[in-house]
C-alpha cells in the first residue's frame, strides 16, 4: 500500500510546484493551499505607454524625407514603434534616421558593449554643443520574488528605470559615463579645476541629471572661451 501512496504523494507535489507561479500561500491544518491570483506588474516598459504624434525625418542621397507619425518608444526592448495601417510597426536602428516625439529627440548613434558594436536610440541633453550628453532611454525588467514562507509576500514583477548615458565630443564616438563627479570629471579633465569650482559654487549633485546637464553646458562655455 505505501508503495503506492509515494508516487501519488509526489505526484501532489509536482502538481503544486507547477501550479505555484508567485500566488500566495495559505495552511489550514497543517495542509498547504494555493491562493490563485494574478500578479500586477508595476511599471511599463514604454516611456508612455500613449501613442503620441511625432515627427520622423530621414536622410538619404536623394534627400530628406520628414513624416508625421504616432509614435510611442520601447524602452524595454530599444524600438521606437509607430503605427501604420492599424498595425504597431518599428523603425530601423540607422544613423540617418531622427525622431522628435513628445518634445525629445531620438537619434541612432552606435555604442560598444563588451567589444561589439550595436545601435540605439539616445536623447541628446544638450544637442548643438561641442561635447553632448546623451540619455540612452533604457529599461529593465525584474522578476516576482517567490515567498520562502507561507506568511511571506511576494514582489510583484516590475519595469525599471535602467538608462544610461554618454558623452561624445566632437563628434567622436560615444563614451558611456556615470553620473557621479569623479567619473564626470575624469571624462572632462581639460577645466577639472573650473569645474570643481563650479560644482561646490552651485551646490551640484551630479547624480541628478539637471545637474549633470549643467556642468556639461558649463564645459562648453569655457571651451568656447578665446
Amino acid at each position: 500500500m505505501k508503495r503506492g501512496i509515494l508516487p501519488l504523494a509526489l505526484l501532489m507535489c509536482a502538481w503544486a510546484g507547477a501550479q505555484y507561479n508567485g500566488n500566495k500561500e495559505m495552511r489550514h491544518h497543517g495542509m498547504l493551499h494555493i491562493v490563485e491570483y494574478e500578479l500586477p506588474v508595476n511599471g511599463s516598459p514604454y516611456v508612455d505607454e500613449v501613442y503620441k504624434k511625432g515627427t520622423i525625418t530621414i536622410d538619404n542621397a536623394k534627400g530628406t524625407l520628414e513624416e508625421e507619425k504616432l509614435m510611442r518608444f520601447n524602452a524595454f526592448t530599444g524600438d521606437m514603434e509607430y503605427m501604420a495601417d492599424g498595425k504597431s510597426r518599428s523603425l530601423l536602428r540607422r544613423e540617418n534616421i531622427h525622431v522628435v516625439l513628445d518634445g525629445l529627440h531620438y537619434e541612432v548613434h552606435p555604442y560598444r558593449m563588451k567589444d561589439e558594436v550595436f545601435r540605439a536610440f539616445f536623447n541628446p541633453l544638450n544637442p548643438g554643443e561641442k561635447v553632448v550628453l546623451y540619455q540612452r532611454p533604457l529599461k529593465h525588467f525584474r522578476k516576482p520574488k517567490m515567498p520562502e514562507h507561507g506568511y511571506e509576500d511576494a514582489r510583484d514583477p516590475e519595469y525599471f528605470d535602467a538608462s544610461t548615458y554618454y558623452l561624445r565630443i566632437d563628434g567622436a564616438p560615444m563614451v558611456e559615463v556615470k553620473l557621479t563627479k569623479r567619473d564626470l570629471l575624469d571624462h572632462l579633465e581639460a577645466h577639472r579645476g573650473e569645474l570643481v569650482t563650479y560644482i561646490r559654487e552651485n551646490d551640484l549633485n551630479l547624480r541628478k541629471l539637471a545637474d549633470a546637464v549643467a556642468l556639461v553646458r558649463y564645459f562648453n562655455t569655457l571651451e568656447a572661451l578665446p
